[in-house]
Parts: structure tokens; sequence; C-alpha cells
């Protein structure tokens, strides 16, 4: 019996690592599949121009590309360039970044992860912050006016955050063209943490007013306990009603940092996602689609599973 108690929780892990596997791997190939899809079922057809002109490292990946989209379509067209990936690692080549697509998804990619990790910190200290601010002082959870300026918040997509920071401070921002990718970093990860700390504060206040109407919470002010002992009593509450909507949360601010690089020209995987669908940048445009979707189907899948094990715990 206790082996099997112990073996338990193994089992779950491993059945939830390859239900979110299982779902990323589908994501990406459905991504995929669809890009090659969609740019065949275009009035222009950029798929037919692409394929003529596509660029690879090997003579021999191109020819059998075009070989594959002359006798299958589309589909065969998409097979060929994914076994061709798999097999070389030849993704094609940008035309609008005049790069190989496997050097522009590594570069890219690590800018995005440095914005997205910077904004995680930022988030962290702004909500830890908050909920601090929350347990210390009791009224601050039922103050109308911070109720507004919650709302307001919450109204406000991360885009248009962007679209005011470059407006109000575009002077002191650092040009795209001249300026190194880490200097860029800061607009971007504020943006990220002021989008996603907005459903994050509201639901600690939201917590923090729950457990400050209870008898026992109004019960330490009453008996004179001090703003530490408030905050040592209170505070886990408030964080742990974070902790779910922090992961919820988590796949809307991922899609959204693509509009947030592309209003200030960052070099990440967003905003190469934005440049190859408005250039019709096929072997780009795929690839990045489908790295987006498999990261956030995973992220979803995560947050599923946790959340439902946790219920049934």
């Amino acid at each position: 019996m206790d082996e099997e108690l112990r073996a338990a929780p193994s089992t779950s892990v491993v059945c939830r690592c390859a239900i979110i596997l299982g779902g990323m791997i589908s994501a990406v190939l459905a991504a995929g599949a669809g890009v090659f899809a969609l740019a065949a079922a275009s009035p222009a057809n950029p798929l037919a121009h692409t394929i003529g002109s596509w660029e690879f490292a090997s003579a021999q990946a191109r020819a059998d590309l075009e070989a594959a989209y002359q006798t299958g379509g589309w589909f065969s067209a998409w097979w060929q360039w994914l076994v061709t990936a798999v097999t070389t690692g030849d993704l094609g080549q940008s035309r609008i970044l005049h790069a190989p697509v496997a050097e522009i998804v590594a570069s890219r990619g690590l800018n995005t992860i440095a914005a997205s990790l910077c904004a995680a910190a930022i988030t962290l200290i702004v909500v830890g912050a908050v909920s601090i601010a929350l347990a210390r002082f009791p009224g601050l959870a039922q103050n109308p006016s911070a109720s507004g300026v919650l709302g307001a918040w919450l109204a406000i997509p991360s885009f248009l955050i962007a679209l005011i920071i470059v407006v109000v401070w575009g002077a002191q921002l650092p040009n795209p063209a001249t300026s190194a990718p880490v200097t860029l970093i800061p607009g971007v990860a504020i943006t990220i943490a002021l989008a996603w700390a907005a459903p994050l504060i509201a639901a600690a206040r939201s917590s923090a007013a729950e457990v400050w109407s209870t008898p026992w919470a109004r019960s330490l002010i009453g008996r004179g306990f001090g703003h530490r002992a408030r905050i040592r009593t209170v505070l886990p509450t408030i964080l742990g009603a974070v902790r779910s909507p922090a992961l919820v949360y988590l796949p809307m601010i991922v899609l959204g940092e693509a509009a947030v690089e592309a209003v200030f020209a960052y070099p990440g995987l967003g905003n190469a996602l934005v440049q190859a669908a408005a250039g019709a940048d096929l072997p780009l445009l795929a690839t990045v689609t489908a790295i987006a979707a498999g990261v956030t189907t995973g992220l979803v899948l995560l947050v599923r599973t946790t959340r439902t094990g946790g219920d049934r715990s």
C-alpha cells in the first residue's frame, strides 16, 4: 500500500508531462500546417511564389521542397519543410530579415526570454509590495479610489501601455536602430509587468477585502496588533490568492508580448512574428507561429493540469 501511495504522485506527474508535451507537439504541427494552408488559399498564393525562390543552405532541400509542392500541394510542401527542418536544422531563409530562420530564432529567442524574465521580476516586486500594503493597511482593500484606479488599469491592454510609454517618454527611450537590444529591455519588461500585475493585484485586493471583513481579522486591530503582526497573519492568505491568477494570465501575457515588442521595435520573436506576417515571409512566419502556438498551448495545459491536480489533492 505504501509503495502504491508513493508511486501515485510520480504517475500523475508523468501523465501531466505527457499531456503537456503532446499538446505542444500537436499545436506546433497544426500552426505550421495552418500557415502553409492559408498561404496557399490566399488569392495571391504567396506560397507558390515563395517556393520558387525559397533559399535553403542545401540546393537539394530547395529542389525537394519544390518537387513536393508540385506533386502534393501545400500539405506536401509543409511536410517536406518539416522533414528538412527536423533532419538538417535548415528552416529556410528569411526574406525580410536577410538571415537564416534558425539563426533568427536562436538570437531573437534569447532576447524575448531576457525581456520576459525581467518582466517576471518586476511583476514579483510590484505585486509583492502591493500585497504587503494590503496586509498592513486594512482600509486600502475597501478604498473606492483604489478600486477605480485598478478598474481603469485592468481595461488597458498591453500594447496601449506600450504606446503610452512611447508617447510620454519617447525622447528618453533608446533608438532601436542604433542601440543594443539590452538597452530596449526595460521598456518591454515594464510594459509586460504592468499588464501582468493588474489582474494579480486585483486578486490580491479581493482576497485582502475578504480577509479584513472576517471577525478574527478585525480583532487583530481591536486588540492593538501592530503592522508587523498584521502582515505576518494576513500576507500568506493574500499571496495564496495571487498564485493561481499568475498562472492563468501567463499565456495571455505571452501572446501580448508580440504587440509590445513591435511597438518598441525590440528584436525579439514577437516582433519577428509581426514582421513576418506583414511581409508574408513564410519560412519565418511558419516557424515563429509554430513556436508561439507550442509555448502558449504548453502554458495553458500546465495551468489546467496544475489546477486540476491541486483540486484533487
